[in-house]
C-alpha cells in the first residue's frame, strides 16, 4: 500500500466505518451506496435471503436501514484486532437505544483501493448479540 503505515490504513477504516454509521444517521442513500464496491455483500438478519449482493439489493436494504434507524441513538465500540489479524476487517459492537436496546456485531471487510484510490466496503456481516 504505497508506503502508508498500517495504522495509517486502519484509521482509514475506522473512519469509513464511522462515516457509514453518520451516513445512516443523516440519511444519505447515494453517500452511504459510494461506500460499497459494486459486487459488495451484506449478511443481515432481517430479510428472507441470507445475502445481499450488489448495489441493486443493496440500496434498497440501506434505505430501510435509514427508516429504522430514525430517532435511534447509538454507541460504537470499534475493537482493536490483534496485530497478526486481518487487516481487511473491522470489528463493531454497536448499541442501539430507542426505549429499549440492542447490541449487533458488525464485521466490515474492505477491498484493496481502486485505481482511484478509494476505500470501498467489501463485506458487511451483522449479526444481534442480544
Amino acid at each position: 500500500m504505497s508506503g502508508e503505515s498500517r495504522e495509517t490504513i486502519s484509521n482509514l477504516r475506522e473512519s469509513l466505518v464511522s462515516d457509514y454509521f453518520k451516513l445512516v444517521s443523516s440519511g444519505d442513500v447515494s453517500g452511504l451506496s459510494n461506500l460499497f464496491s459494486d459486487d459488495s455483500m451484506i449478511y443481515e438478519p432481517f430479510s428472507k435471503s441470507e445475502c445481499l449482493i450488489g448495489k441493486s439489493e443493496i440500496v434498497p436494504f440501506l434505505r430501510t436501514v435509514i427508516m429504522a434507524n430514525k430517532g435511534m441513538h447509538y454507541n460504537l465500540e470499534i475493537e482493536k484486532p490483534e496485530q497478526s489479524s486481518d487487516e481487511n476487517l473491522v470489528f463493531v459492537l454497536v448499541r442501539f437505544s430507542k426505549g429499549g436496546s440492542t447490541t449487533c456485531k458488525f464485521r466490515f471487510e474492505f477491498q484493496p483501493r481502486d485505481e482511484s484510490n478509494c476505500l470501498r466496503i467489501k463485506t458487511i456481516h451483522i449479526e444481534f448479540i442480544h
